[in-house]
């Protein structure tokens, strides 16, 4: 089991250093655009679609690493004033509703894509590209959500404590 957990964690913490790289190459190749223009070097064509995709696909792969250290944007003034025991119902409703939402998304994503590969669509920009591949990174990042709202369900409905890579929540 603790080879799993390891392989498991593994997977997202490459999915963050993956996100991060792509945000890094964004930043240098928005720099580089600018900088060409303005010296007179002269602009690179497809430099603006190729960011938009590295966007998307960190947004989509970082996700899954960032619900996993429970590092996401989380609002609960209203959590922290309720009793330990509504809290914790109010943390296995979130649980719940993510789970199933990221479901609903993973399930879609399949069907699009599908859809996609049967009539051959293609996005035609800079690039041409297969439609299915943007539905493949929604329908990965949407199976891994749903894993690990499944997980930290389990963790709580067995009375656990969540640990993530050393952080406790």
């Amino acid at each position: 089991m603790r080879a799993f957990s390891r392989i498991y964690d593994g997977l997202f913490g490459a999915l963050g250093v993956v996100s991060a790289l792509l945000i890094g190459a964004v930043a240098v190749g928005i720099t580089y655009d600018v900088l060409g223009r303005n010296i007179g070097f002269g602009t690179v064509s497809w430099m603006l679609e190729a960011c938009e995709y590295a966007i998307f696909m960190s947004t989509f792969l970082g996700a899954p690493w960032v619900l996993r250290l429970a590092a996401h944007v989380r609002v609960d003034v209203l959590v922290q004033n309720l009793a330990p025991r509504w809290a914790r119902a109010f943390g296995l409703f979130a649980d719940v509703v993510g789970a199933a939402t990221s479901a609903t998304l993973l399930y879609y994503a399949i069907v699009v894509a599908r859809g996609s590969i049967r009539d051959e669509a293609r996005i035609i920009k800079m690039f041409i590209i297969p439609e299915w591949w943007v539905f493949a990174v929604v329908a990965f990042s949407a199976f891994l959500l749903t894993v690990e709202f499944l997980r930290r369900l389990a963790v709580a409905l067995r009375g656990g404590k969540l640990e993530s890579q050393g952080l406790s929540i």
